[in-house]
């Protein structure tokens, strides 16, 4: 039966004609395991990866749906874009341990060229004081130099270390 599912996997993503990359791990009933597919799209040109650090935080806000936060943060980008960051990231913290978020950032390069972004995701608890997010970021610069970001949208992932509050992931663009 497994091997009939992965024919069909196969077989669906063909036809989609998808350029994407599964992993498989088979079933075995017998030993009590699970059968586990993990598709994964192919990453586009990266255009940096940011180191963060939050500085400030506030609550805005205690309801059933969860704890809504306002964390400003410093931090820099470094690849294909190099550029110094301050954000302003807005929360809801579900009481699933998963969180939502919309962030606003002004980056400025060290020949003075400005670029604005904005973004949202979403992002979930992977420890007591850890986790991860992937999103999506918008650019938008007046710089001759950088036009190339303009109407770019790119893929975010990261982690997020609550203990040190740091903030590390990549954009690539999609």
């Amino acid at each position: 039966m497994w091997r009939c599912c992965a024919w069909l996997i196969s077989t669906f993503l063909i036809l989609r004609r998808e350029c994407i990359h599964v992993k498989y791990e088979w079933a075995n009933e017998e030993l009590g395991k699970i059968m586990q597919a993990q598709i994964e799209k192919p990453k586009g040109e990266l255009i940096g990866e940011f180191h963060n650090k939050m500085v400030t935080t506030t609550i805005k806000e205690l309801s059933p749906d969860g704890v809504r936060m306002e964390v400003n943060i410093e931090g820099e980008i470094k690849g294909k874009l190099n550029a110094n960051s301050i954000d302003t990231t807005s929360l809801l913290f579900k009481t699933d341990g998963t969180y939502e978020y919309e962030t606003k950032s002004v980056a400025t390069t060290t020949e003075g060229d400005t670029v604005v972004l904005s973004g949202s995701g979403k992002g979930r608890s992977t420890g007591p004081m850890t986790a991860s997010f992937e999103g999506e970021v918008h650019y938008m610069t007046q710089s001759p130099r950088l036009t190339w970001l303009n109407n770019t949208t790119a893929s975010t992932e990261g982690t997020v270390d609550r203990i040190s509050r740091e903030i590390h992931g990549k954009s690539y663009k999609k």
